[in-house]
């Protein structure tokens, strides 16, 4: 079984973090609810509150196969300005793992220098008008071991991708057809 590792500041979008986190446990996944703010629950953007499953300190990053963040302000600029979200990024990237980022959290792998020359999207206005990604209007982009999305409205897609990635298309496509998601 995959194990992802979740990281979350206050303010995240909460339909795509949970959304993620779902999906990904149905196909069989672990997915870390990591909190980085030093709190045990964490407050999304519009005020649903989330405990989480671990502190940043406390995790040993080595075991996940997957690092994914979800969007939401301030969420995704926090997660972009924390350092030891940069240091993790750049570790994972290193060790050939995946990296996952939806909405406005993409530019937290842009300022850990890992888009550059690669096709990535987010949420509009947060990569487009950058040099150093190929930036497409795709639901989802894959390139490499990098996964983007754009959204809320993307967040099916992107988290069924993910199961498509570290389980197999076929469970990917169950789950798609268990919850009735149209591009299954």
């Amino acid at each position: 079984m995959g194990k992802i590792l979740m990281l979350i500041h206050n303010g995240f979008e909460e339909i795509e973090a949970l959304t993620t986190v779902d999906l990904c446990r149905r196909g069989g996944l672990e997915v870390c609810v990591c909190s980085m703010t030093g709190n045990e629950t964490l407050q999304g953007a519009h005020g649903i509150q989330v405990v989480a499953d671990a502190q940043y300190e406390d995790v040993v990053a080595d075991a996940y196969d997957m690092v994914v963040l979800p969007g939401g302000l301030p969420n995704a600029t926090s997660l972009r300005d924390d350092d030891r979200v940069i240091h993790t990024l750049q570790l994972f990237n290193r060790q050939d793992k995946w990296l996952g980022a939806i909405c406005a959290a993409p530019i937290a792998l842009e300022r850990a220098g890992l888009l550059r020359g690669r096709k990535a999207t987010s949420y509009p206005g947060c990569l487009e008008d950058s040099s150093a990604c190929l930036y497409l209007e795709a639901p989802v982009a894959v390139d490499g071991k990098i996964v983007t999305s754009r959204g809320v409205g993307t967040a099916i897609a992107f988290a069924l991708q993910i199961i498509e990635l570290l389980v197999s298309a076929e469970k990917a496509k169950e789950i798609g057809k268990g919850i009735l998601y149209e591009n299954s």
